[in-house]
């Protein structure tokens, strides 16, 4: 039987947070990427998209839309989302890499492997030998950095590099844009000025702790 999911953090740590916490005005704007995203899910018409065909969109919507992250191309200096960040121990690219990248400045906070939407994430699929979440595992070991996040574009997961594989938090993409409270959480937990931010390190030690 397959081991039941454990949530990352704590609810009753997460409830009094997510209560006080204001969504930032800027979303609004990123509403329609989230209707388009389920839409595209509820039709069933992604089943027939390639995960090199709509991964890339997925994490500019997403990733750097939504949640603010901004890529070398958005950024003067100091950019905080990085795509196909070579992983030199296993020899392969992780699909993108959170962190605070500024001149010779390269902190990575979190390893993202993305898959197709096919891909069950939790167990090796076409011919790997490896599933998603052990292969993110090994590039957060690799990079390093201490937290991960695998995406199928159903669904996004949190990881903690020392926590087991059955311990994540779960964000349902369809649910974004319908779902306030799934918004709001998603928003809080990974958005860009808390898991990198301008001064002082990622919330998520915080959290944990």
């Amino acid at each position: 039987m397959p081991v039941e999911a454990k949530p990352l953090y704590r609810p009753d740590v997460l409830r009094p947070l997510l209560s006080n916490f204001q969504m930032p005005r800027s979303l609004e704007a990123q509403r329609p990427k989230l209707a388009h995203w389920s839409n595209l899910l509820e039709s069933g018409r992604i089943d027939d998209l390639n995960e090199r065909e709509i991964l890339p969109d997925f994490l500019t919507d997403i990733f750097c839309g939504v949640l603010g992250y901004c890529g070398p191309a958005a950024a003067t200096e100091r950019f905080t989302f990085s795509r196909e960040k070579y992983v030199p121990v296993e020899g392969e690219f992780a699909d993108a890499v959170l962190g605070v990248f500024d001149g010779d400045r390269k902190q990575f906070v979190v390893a993202l492997e993305g898959k197709g939407p096919k891909d069950p994430l939790d167990r090796p699929y076409g011919g790997r030998r490896l599933s998603a979440v052990e292969q993110a595992y090994r590039y957060a070991i690799n990079l390093p950095c201490d937290w991960i996040i695998v995406t199928n574009i159903r669904q996004i997961r949190l990881y903690h590099k020392s926590s087991d594989q059955q311990t994540y938090e779960l964000f349902e993409t369809q649910r974004l844009a319908s779902d306030e409270s799934h918004l709001r959480k998603l928003v809080y937990l990974l958005s860009a000025d808390r898991v990198v931010p301008q001064t002082g390190r990622c919330h998520f030690h915080e959290l944990l702790s």
